[in-house]
C-alpha cells in the first residue's frame, strides 16, 4: 500500500487533489481512498488529507501515520506543525517552494525531497481563486511524474471528467507545465 499525507492550509484544495489522484488510481485498476480530516478549519487554517492507494481492497480507515510521501502546499507549515512525523525513512517530500532554504534542507536530510513553485505553476496557467493560486493541480502534475502507477492520459481524463471548458483548459495546462519543469533526482 503506498499512503500519502497532504498538509496545506483550507482553501489550496488538498480534498479536490487527494480525490482526483484516488479516481485516478481507480482508473488504473488499483484500490484507492481519500479522507479528508476537517474540523473548524476556514480559509488558510492548516489541513491535512490522506490518500492511500493499493492493489489490494483497502481495509483501514484511518488517518495516515506512516506515510510514504508528504505534500506540503506551504513551507511556513514546518515551523507550526511536524509534517514530516512519521515518513518513512527514505519517504518523499514534495514541497511547494521555489527554492528550499539552508535550514529546510538541514531539516529534509534523509528524504526524497521534491520542491516545485506550484504558486508560479499556477498562475501561469489562471488557476487562482480570488487572487490566490490553487496549488493542487500543479502538485498532482509532479506525482503524474513520480508515481508509475498513474500516467498523463488518465490524469487528463479524469480532470475531464471533472471539469470543462476554460476551467479544464487550465487545469490541464497547470498539470502538464508541472510534468515537464519538475526534475526527480
Amino acid at each position: 500500500m503506498f499512503e500519502i499525507r497532504w498538509h496545506g492550509r483550507g482553501g489550496h484544495g488538498l480534498v479536490s487533489a487527494s480525490n482526483l489522484l484516488a479516481e485516478m488510481a481507480v482508473k488504473k485498476g488499483l484500490y484507492a481512498q481519500s479522507i479528508p480530516i476537517f474540523g473548524a478549519e476556514r480559509r488558510g487554517a492548516p489541513t491535512r488529507v490522506f490518500t492511500r492507494i493499493s492493489d489490494k481492497p483497502i481495509r483501514t480507515r484511518s488517518s495516515v501515520k506512516n506515510p510514504d510521501m508528504v505534500i506540503i502546499t506551504d513551507r511556513h507549515l514546518l515551523d507550526i506543525i511536524n509534517p514530516l512525523e512519521g515518513l518513512k525513512k527514505g519517504g518523499y517530500v514534495i514541497i511547494n517552494v521555489d527554492e528550499l532554504t539552508e535550514a529546510e534542507r538541514n531539516r529534509l536530510q534523509g528524504f526524497k525531497v521534491v520542491p516545485v513553485n506550484a504558486v508560479e505553476i499556477a498562475l501561469k496557467a489562471g488557476l487562482k481563486v480570488g487572487g490566490i493560486p490553487l496549488v493542487n493541480i500543479p502538485l498532482l502534475g509532479v506525482l503524474v511524474k513520480l508515481l508509475d502507477f498513474i500516467d498523463i492520459e488518465v490524469a487528463e481524463e479524469v480532470l475531464r471528467e471533472r471539469w470543462s471548458g476554460e476551467l479544464l483548459e487550465r487545469n490541464i495546462k497547470a498539470l502538464k507545465h508541472a510534468v515537464e519543469v519538475i526534475e526527480i533526482a
